[in-house]
């Protein structure tokens, strides 16, 4: 059936939908480009399955191709700013991926250097007693005659090298259990395929590809430990242990959860310290923040600030000390790099943070955690561990999105490419201080006089937090609404990030709250309390406009560009915020010097 121009109904809808799908790739690349790693990871799930067809034709060998497309993944994440047509992501794609494929099998594919076992069978059958079906027996004699060979050849340091990996294989393989072991055993050694050893089992193909990659990866993990010296695990030798907190209230409507300080106060209060969290978020300067990308309205904004030296120096003011375990992973793209630039490289091994995580449930605390695998919309969170179980080999933790919470395995948290957890303490000296007539008061005017001075300082600053990577760049203060609104009328051919719109407007609508909150309790009196009201009043405004934005463009996960008039509107209130918070600077600005002459005159 053919329309009156001759077309097939059917052909047409397709071709439309392709455009659609083409036009899509396209937009989300531009994104990607600009630094939103948001719309690489929509473009990674698109493009995927069709990277490892392409690695799988290269090298005939699916598990091969599965290492390829990862290495070629984090290239495409690590050098998508060098893209220079956005219409041409599939053919660099192609090209990344055809380059790690010739790479590796330049290196001789998995089977030049490093031969399957079977393939010495056929050679040294009678090389021997061997017991050519047990695998302990075969190591055994690979190591030696490795040895043997170092010894009489004229390169030993290819057989030193094959020695020293038999005798790695050989201590990793005891942490599989015997059923483990074994089907690991027949795929890589016996070369088996999967369908042969779940007909050998009585299991499904799939269930066997599941042992297979939990065998990978409980061997990677033991792999590490032997390279470091670790003794390796015994079964049964550390009796398991488990435990679980139970956290406080913490009413959704009086949080702000996607902000560190949020946690922070939650566990607070699990520890017997409730605070409201307007304070919280005045005292940590959270409040009077505004960040935005010099690239893009993705809210990666938010999380660029020092998170080891602000929650030190937050918690000091609480009265706590903070105890912290922090990294970043070498072979893993790193979300939010301008944060955690600085971190250490780190190696994904358990024994770095379980014993952190057990040691502080043990005691009553909770952990903050930074989750990267939280559930959407949120996608990277600040959480709490709250328990651990080591016969499940799972740690319990918040996650907004699942009131009841949820579980993450100790190889996720190892695997996690941030490595961030933090555990606070009671100063020793905190409840005697607190305690001295008058030091409550003094305290709380020392710390709303800092706070003042803060907000003043960053509204003031263009440039507050610099990244060292060149490619990532953030405007703060007043000046990021100038950025933001930029963002807005760029035009058409730059549509504004949609998903980051919602988060930006989300947190920054209740962040303004908390300032105007905060600024009613402080401790001033007479003229410099006046200025202060009249400051709190202004935040209130602007969080009203920034209110109205958040229903404009509300946090949730979609791939709908924001429309001309839609940007227009939404400008529209961020002048009005500016000009809110500009007066309510310029109000806390005239408070200062009666701060500092120490009257209220």
């Amino acid at each position: 059936m053919r329309d009156g121009n001759g077309l097939d109904p059917d052909v047409a809808n397709n071709a439309e939908k392709e455009k659609e799908s083409a036009d899509l790739g396209t937009e989300l690349a531009e994104r990607a480009r600009a630094g939103d790693t948001e719309a690489f990871g929509e473009l990674i799930e698109r493009h995927r399955c069709r990277a490892k067809g392409w690695a799988e034709r290269m090298t005939g060998d699916p598990h091969l191709a599965d290492d390829i497309v990862q290495d070629a993944l984090i290239r495409a994440f690590m050098h998508i700013g060098s893209l220079q047509d956005a219409n041409r992501f599939l053919p660099w794609l192609h090209r990344i991926v055809r380059n790690q494929a010739n790479m590796r099998l330049r290196r001789g594919g998995p089977h030049r250097r490093e031969k399957p076992f079977t393939s010495f069978e056929a050679r040294e059958r009678n090389g021997g007693s061997v017991d050519w079906d047990n695998l302990d027996s075969i190591l055994d004699h690979l190591t030696r005659s490795a040895g043997k060979a170092a010894m009489k050849e004229d390169d030993p340091v290819e057989h030193l090298m094959r020695k020293e990996m038999y005798e790695t294989i050989h201590a990793v393989l005891h942490c599989l259990t015997k059923k483990e072991r074994a089907i690991f055993e027949a795929y890589f050694f016996k070369q088996l395929s999967p369908e042969e050893i779940a007909a050998m089992y009585g299991m499904t193909t799939g269930s066997i590809y599941t042992y297979i990659h939990r065998s990978r990866q409980k061997l990677r993990q033991e792999q590490i430990r032997v390279s470091l010296g670790l003794l390796p695990e015994k079964g049964g030798a550390i009796l398991a242990r488990h435990k679980m907190l139970e956290l406080a209230e913490w009413p959704a409507h009086a949080s702000l959860p996607t902000t560190m300080v949020d946690r922070l106060g939650h566990m607070l209060a699990t520890m017997g310290d409730s605070r409201d969290i307007a304070e919280l978020m005045g005292l940590s300067g959270f409040a009077f923040r505004m960040q935005i990308s010099e690239k893009t309205t993705f809210a990666d904004g938010i999380y660029m600030f020092d998170w080891r030296e602000t929650l030190i120096s937050f918690a000091r003011d609480l009265g706590y000390e903070a105890a912290l375990v922090c990294g970043q992973l070498s072979d893993f793209p790193v979300p939010l790099l301008g944060a955690v630039e600085k971190f250490p490289v780190v190696l994904p091994i358990e024994e770095a943070v379980l014993p952190f995580i057990r040691q502080t449930i043990d005691s009553g605390r909770p952990v903050l955690y930074f989750d990267t695998s939280a559930t959407r919309p949120f996608i990277h969170e600040w959480s709490l561990i709250c328990g651990y179980d080591d016969e499940r080999r799972v740690v319990h933790l918040t996650d907004v999105m699942c009131p009841e919470g949820k579980t993450l395995s100790y190889e996720d948290v190892a695997d996690n490419p941030i490595r961030f957890l933090a555990a606070l303490t009671r100063q020793a000296d905190r409840d005697r201080t607190a305690s001295l007539p008058g030091t409550r008061d003094t305290r709380r005017r020392r710390l709303a006089e800092k706070t003042v001075r803060f907000a003043v300082s960053f509204a003031k600053n263009r440039w507050a937090y610099r990244p060292m990577t060149s490619y990532l760049s953030y405007v703060t203060g007043l000046a990021a609404y100038d950025t933001w609104i930029g963002h807005l009328r760029r035009g058409p051919g730059s549509p504004p990030n949609r998903y980051g719109m919602g988060h930006l407007a989300y947190v920054y609508s209740r962040t303004k709250s908390c300032a105007a909150a905060y600024l009613r309790t402080v401790p001033f009196e007479g003229e410099a309390m006046r200025f202060t009201l009249l400051a709190s009043q202004a935040y209130e405004q602007a969080a009203e406009a920034l209110r109205e934005l958040e229903e404009l463009a509300p946090f949730v996960k979609t791939a709908e560009l924001m429309q001309a008039d839609l940007c227009e509107r939404c400008a529209g209130l961020l002048e009005q915020a500016r000009t809110f918070e500009a007066s309510a600077i310029g109000y806390l600005e005239k408070t200062i010097p009666y701060l500092e002459k120490g009257t209220s005159q």
